[in-house]
């Protein structure tokens, strides 16, 4: 089953096509302060954003897999994005999520993610679900408990493709 097209009140939520690149690549490919939490490192280099989108590309049919451009109705701009993916070295469900830095503050990923969060327990039937965040990313956080998720433990937490290692905060939500 191929990811499906969401929509919320002022944004779409829609799989990655092949010519997203140089938008995903100058909204936050490239952006250190967007991967400074995040498992990925930023990079100058666009081919890096190119295998980023090829893999994501070869993804859209796997079920357990669901990635989300999404585009703000406003101005169709690509701003974010956002998956939730079975991990089957960790056997669970788990969600992420990133936005370009202009797009912070403004609600964008909790409409987002509520949408996200709805289609896995009606369409994918997901029973549970995890988030973790780096403990310094405060407003990663209040998302996720904004989400529904509950704080289990701390966890360690790689970011930035591993140059900066942390303590993560790892939540659960159940439906």
């Amino acid at each position: 089953m191929d990811t499906p097209n969401l929509e919320t009140e002022r944004l779409i939520l829609r799989k990655i096509h092949q010519d997203d690149i140089n938008e995903i690549f100058n909204c936050w490919m490239q952006d250190e302060d967007v991967s400074r939490y995040m498992y990925w490192k930023a990079s100058n280099d666009i081919s890096d954003t190119k295998k980023f989108v090829e893999f994501e590309l070869g993804k859209i049919a796997d079920d357990k897999w669901n990635r989300w451009i999404i585009i703000l109705k406003e101005t169709s701009k690509i701003i974010g994005t956002c998956l939730i993916y079975f991990n089957e070295d960790e056997n669970n469900w788990d969600i992420s999520y990133n936005l370009g830095k202009k797009f912070w503050g403004k609600g964008y990923i909790s409409e987002a993610m509520s949408t996200v969060m709805k289609y896995a327990k009606e369409v994918l039937k997901v029973k549970e679900c995890i988030a973790i965040h780096a403990t310094e990313n405060l407003a990663s956080g209040r998302i996720i408990k904004n989400l529904g998720f509950v704080y289990v433990k701390d966890v360690p937490y790689e970011c930035s493709g591993g140059d900066i290692i942390t303590t993560g905060r790892f939540y659960k939500c159940v439906f």
